[in-house]
Formats: C-alpha cells, structure tokens, sequence
C-alpha cells in the first residue's frame, strides 16, 4: 500500500482484537502503537504494563485469544506457589510466561533503560517488526475514585472486580510529559487510528497528556477513530460505568465528544444510522460499518474501511 506511517492508539483489549486483524500486504515496518501505561503495576517488584504487554502478546501471536491479555496456554505456577505454599492473598493474575517478560522488562530499567528503551528491546527479541511505544516515560496513573476510597485502576477492576460505586475516574503524573518517539510518531504519520478501547481508562490516559494531544491536532494525517459502543452497549469493560461517573451518556456521541479537535472521522456500527446527522453537524466524518470484532477477518476489515478514506486520496 502506497503509504509509510499507520499509527495506532491503544489500550485495553479492544485495540489488541484490532491489531490481530492488520492485513498481510501492510509491512510492519510502517505501524507505530502508541500504548496505555496508565494502568501500570507493581507486582512483587516486578513492573507490569498490562495494555503494552497485550500489544506485544498480540503482535507475536502468543496472545491468549479467549481473554485478550497474557499469553495463551500460559501456567500459574509462580502464583500458586505465592497463594498455597507462602500463604499470600494473591488477586493479581500474572502467568509465568507473562511474569518472564515482566522479570525481564524490570530488570531492563534497573539497568537505567527507560521504559521506551525497554519496551522496544522486549519487541525485537519478541520478532516484532512494528513500533511500539509507551505514552510517555513518566508514570502517569489511573485511579477511581469510589464511595468509599481512591483505588488503582487494578485493585478497582481485578481486586474488586469493578463491583464499588464509581465517583470519578482521573489521572495523576506528568500530563505535560511525553517522549519525542511519540510526538514524531504522531507528526509523521498519514493515518492514525485511535482503537475502540475504553475511552477513559485505556485511551483517556494517553489523551490526558497536553502534548499528545496537541500534537493530534496539530497533525496533518487523516484521523480516525473506531466506536466502542454500538447503540447504548459498550462493546466490553467498564465503559458505561466510567462514562457515567464523568458524566456522560452511554452511547457513540460520548466518545466523540472526548475527542474533540483530534479527530476527523468517526466510524459507529452500521445500525447506529440515528447518529450519522449529529456527526456531521460535529463536522465529523461518520462512517457506517459492522464494528463487532468477532475475529481476524472482521478487525482487517475494520482496518480496511478506516484506511479507505486515505487510501483513496493515492490513487
């Protein structure tokens, strides 16, 4: 295909089901992922970067399909013997594959590697071809709030399996920090896609940062972003919960409207045909497909219909 730079935002599960479907004649070497570090972890010393890891199990083809996070056909061994033998009250699910990369990614940044540096040594000794980079190499956290205390993004979802009265959602670090691979990424492409992850937990993290953003409107690719919602019904994970707690109506205009100047195109699921008119009236491109992503075929074919816009313009 006669472009050089296809550029994802991604975080969660739904960008990764996307990713898995990226079509055979585009070279790796074009994409760049520009991943969520806002729900990252220490687990025992170990740092855990659940939505980068998911992109890097995804692009070796070792992801754990059924889940969409860790690595298929992975033991539990390391956390069994933490739970049954050493009496420790585990929640945090964490393989032993899946903790091999973590042992290895922290060990990297005790040797002083930022976790760019890492993250991109981790994805060529994975065989990956295609860029994937962290949103910035500051922590910047995801924490809800709920009724009763403040909790990290994973003791909300994993400890307590999203059960607490969410409040707000919010972000804490540097939200004026990114890193230049990113910023170039972002100025450099001709597509950029932001997946149909979460929009506040795994995509708000990235757009919270003043310079992504900035640097998303400023951009002269084509920008386009994929619904996670179809109707009223988010397509996975806590999204209604957490976009009622901002404010927000359960629905594909709620998304948007957290997108705004950084996008120029919306793609919604081909039934939602009653929000085509306030899109346009956003002066946003709508575009009507079946968002469902059941398997490789239907996310190549989303990549597909998000890249015709561009595509058409080299021909």
């Amino acid at each position: 295909m006669k472009f050089n730079n296809l550029v994802f935002l991604s975080g969660g599960t739904g960008t990764p089901k996307l990713l898995s479907g990226i079509p055979k004649d585009i070279s790796p070497e074009k994409i760049t992922i520009i991943g969520n570090t806002g729900d990252d972890w220490n687990f025992y010393g170990l740092y855990v970067s659940p939505d980068i890891d998911s992109v890097l199990f995804t692009l070796s083809a070792i992801i754990d399909k059924e889940k969409w996070w860790g690595v298929a056909g992975d033991t539990f061994n390391l956390i069994d013997f933490l739970r049954k033998r050493l009496n420790e009250e585990i929640w945090f699910n964490l393989g032993d594959f899946d903790a091999s990369l973590c042992l290895y990614r922290t060990w990297l940044l005790n040797q002083g590697q930022s976790i760019t540096q890492a993250t991109d040594m981790i994805r060529k000794q994975l065989g990956i071809k295609s860029v994937i980079l962290p949103m910035s190499n500051d922590p910047v956290t995801t924490f809800i709030r709920t009724s009763e205390e403040i909790l990290h993004l994973q003791e909300y979802w994993v400890k307590y399996k999203g059960k607490p009265e969410v409040k707000n959602v919010f972000f804490q670090g540097d939200l004026n920090s990114t890193t230049n691979e990113v910023l170039n990424a972002i100025k450099n492409a001709e597509i950029i896609i932001i997946g149909p992850s979460n929009p506040v937990s795994s995509l708000g993290p990235i757009l919270s940062i003043k310079p992504i953003r900035e640097a998303l409107k400023e951009t002269k690719a084509f920008r386009i972003a994929i619904s996670p919602i179809i109707g009223n019904n988010p397509v996975s994970g806590p999204t209604k919960i957490f976009l009622n707690a901002w404010g927000r109506e359960t629905n594909p205009l709620s998304t948007v409207e957290l997108y705004p100047e950084i996008i120029d195109a919306f793609m919604i699921d081909k039934t939602d045909h009653s929000f085509v008119n306030r899109l346009k009236n956003l002066g946003i491109e709508p575009i009507l497909e079946d968002i469902t992503v059941k398997n490789e075929l239907d996310a190549s074919r989303i990549i597909m219909r998000s890249m015709e816009h561009q595509i058409n313009d080299f021909y």
